[in-house]
């Protein structure tokens, strides 16, 4: 299965955005701009003064800030990790639970909200108290009433951190540990409140985890071993980013996470580049900011049909 690049893009600015898988898809990605449809956007994103409200998935509305590299995505090519969305599209169904650490701004927060019903819940967890209003103003533009909303970060205590906050441009790059990339500037330090998902998981009553999506910067090791006990009682699917880059500045490497998810009876997935649909990973000594997608041994291939 391959995707259109210019036919979503196509859709897109008419209004009708279609979810489609997009091979090799990174931030910043543009499809060939074959009538000057990027070229529009890119003169419109760089006129917002102001946060604007645009119209996203499922009828779905989002406010986008100027400067900000996730709102930049959206308002110019309407795309925002497309593979992954696309993939939990399929997955998510009515009365699901769906678990959003490190929501940020909230895109995924919104998307799974919209999929997983009235019948079903999403906690969306961001620390950063700049990024934590975002995500409820969000929330509240689209009056999600599924949404229960944290400000902590997650890891494998119940303690204080301090999380060091990226400046505007690259607002996901917020982290407990220390910056992964050199041309992220720091905006400042927050003291928060860290909590481990397995004791969020029980403060919320959640009967089930669905899906876990973690974006945490370099904590991803130290989130999963506060979640042992959901992991092992609700077998979800877990999306989360593998960046050695991030990871080592928090005493890990991805082959640890590796590990970790070997010994909790997960099996992992890569995004295709031929077709941006999931395909088992490989075991690398060095991954560089990669999205996988962990999924219990026991559901075998029925989970891709």
């Amino acid at each position: 299965m391959r995707s259109d690049p210019v036919g979503r893009l196509m859709s897109w600015f008419r209004g009708g955005h279609v979810l489609a898988p997009w091979p090799g898809w990174q931030l910043g990605s543009e499809a060939p701009d074959r009538r000057g449809f990027l070229q529009r956007r890119k003169r419109l994103w760089g006129a917002l003064i102001a946060p604007r409200t645009i119209r996203w998935l499922h009828g779905l509305r989002v406010r986008v800030y100027p400067g900000n590299e996730t709102s930049r995505c959206i308002f110019v090519t309407g795309c925002y990790e497309p593979n992954e969305l696309y993939l939990l599209d399929k997955v998510l169904r009515p009365g699901m639970t769906f678990v959003d650490a490190g929501a940020n701004m909230g895109v995924y927060t919104l998307f799974a909200s919209r999929k997983v019903g009235k019948a079903g819940r999403v906690v969306a967890i961001e620390p950063s108290s700049r990024d934590f209003e975002r995500l409820r103003d969000n929330v509240e533009l689209n009056r999600l009433a599924n949404v229960r909303l944290l400000r902590v970060a997650v890891s494998n205590r119940r303690a204080e951190g301090e999380l060091l906050i990226a400046a505007e441009e690259h607002s996901g790059h917020n982290t407990l540990g220390a910056f992964g990339y050199d041309s992220v500037v720091a905006q400042g330090r927050e003291r928060v409140r860290v909590e481990r998902l397995d004791d969020i998981a029980e403060q919320q009553g959640l009967r089930r985890v669905d899906v876990i999506k973690m974006d945490v910067e370099g904590a991803e090791l130290s989130a999963l071993e506060g979640a042992e006990r959901a992991l092992a009682r609700f077998r979800p699917m877990i999306v989360l980013e593998l960046s050695d880059r991030t990871l080592v500045h928090q005493g890990c490497t991805s082959g640890h996470v590796w590990e970790f998810l070997g010994r909790s009876g997960y099996l992992v997935y890569g995004f295709s580049d031929e077709t941006g649909l999931p395909v088992l990973a490989e075991r690398k000594g060095h991954f560089d900011g990669e999205n996988v997608v962990a999924v219990p041994e026991e559901w075998g291939g029925r989970w891709q049909r």
